[in-house]
């Protein structure tokens, strides 16, 4: 009686942990433009455009945390040296914003920002 007990427990703890991934959004802009509002939810999900007038270039966002927000942002540029740059930003609350010129060590072509929505 125990075992089946628990069983029943656990078999219905397992929905619950399924539906507990909220999705994050943040928008992604350029030189002030708003090029792409973005939603990730669960571990690791990734999500990749080019933004418009930009063909040559693709940017990819995974994401690393879902609080403070964390995400690995790279930037792909089929012409052009470096041809990829990657980094991390954290954005803690709704309303913060990272810029891609602040994050150290990577040299993005361009001068993206992120900004998390509620």
């Amino acid at each position: 009686m125990k075992a089946s007990s628990l069983i029943l427990a656990a078999a219905l703890s397992i929905p619950a942990l399924a539906s507990a991934a909220d999705p994050v959004k943040f928008q992604v802009f350029l030189d002030g433009e708003l090029k792409h509002s973005v939603s990730l939810a669960g571990p690791h999900s990734q999500f990749k455009f080019s933004p418009e007038g930009l063909a040559d270039t693709t940017l990819e966002f995974r994401l690393i945390a879902p609080e403070p927000l964390i995400l690995e942002m790279k930037e792909i540029t089929a012409n052009g040296a470096p041809p990829e740059a990657v980094g991390r930003v954290s954005l803690i609350k709704p309303g913060s914003s990272a810029s891609a010129s602040d994050i150290k060590g990577a040299k993005f072509k361009h001068a993206y920002v992120v900004v998390r929505q509620e």
